[in-house]
């Protein structure tokens, strides 16, 4: 009797036990960030960086310091030493290297990021629509957390008339 109460007693303690141990997340290091970074998820911050990329119509990479909070830490050292290097090969660079046109849209919607199923995904891929006059062009802009922040890391030129060297804006600053 003794020996039954006690194979009774002991699964009972386990799963007592179990409901009191701490849960872990997926993935405990997000990363850091180095730079300031703009409040909101994956698609509210993409949608904040093209809405200031068309008020502010400046051309190529002369506001780098202002899209600061919007690029990852990697983009952003990238695009900083390509804009250092004066070469006329770069004249992507010297255009809109944030979508795949020359000109800058004059709209941009990107998608939401509530269809993407794994809320702890580090990085987000995301449909832009972009419009210039009566042109209509996608991209995809990749997003990614690095601490508590969003931040555009990369942009998968789909549009058609692509003015960049290669498929993507990563891809063209190493191919400069």
């Amino acid at each position: 009797m003794r020996h039954s109460a006690l194979f009774l007693a002991l699964p009972c303690a386990l799963m007592l036990s179990a409901c009191t141990t701490p849960v872990t997340p997926a993935f405990k290091d997000i990363g850091s960030r180095s730079g300031p970074c703009v409040e909101g998820g994956p698609d509210a911050v993409a949608q904040q960086f093209y809405d200031y990329r068309i008020a502010h119509r400046s051309q190529g990479l002369n506001d780098l310091s202002a899209l600061r909070p919007y690029l990852s830490d990697s983009l952003y050292e990238q695009l900083q030493s390509a804009s250092r290097e004066n070469q006329p090969q770069n004249a992507f660079l010297r255009s809109d290297p944030f979508t795949s046109r020359t000109d800058a849209a004059q709209t941009a919607k990107v998608d939401s990021a509530s269809r993407i199923p794994n809320t702890d995904a580090r990085n987000i891929p995301l449909r832009v629509v972009f419009n210039q006059g009566s042109q209509q062009w996608r991209d995809e802009v990749l997003m990614i957390r690095e601490g508590q922040c969003w931040a555009v890391d990369d942009v998968r030129y789909l549009g058609g008339a692509v003015h960049a060297p290669s498929g993507t804006l990563r891809q063209s600053l190493e191919h400069r």
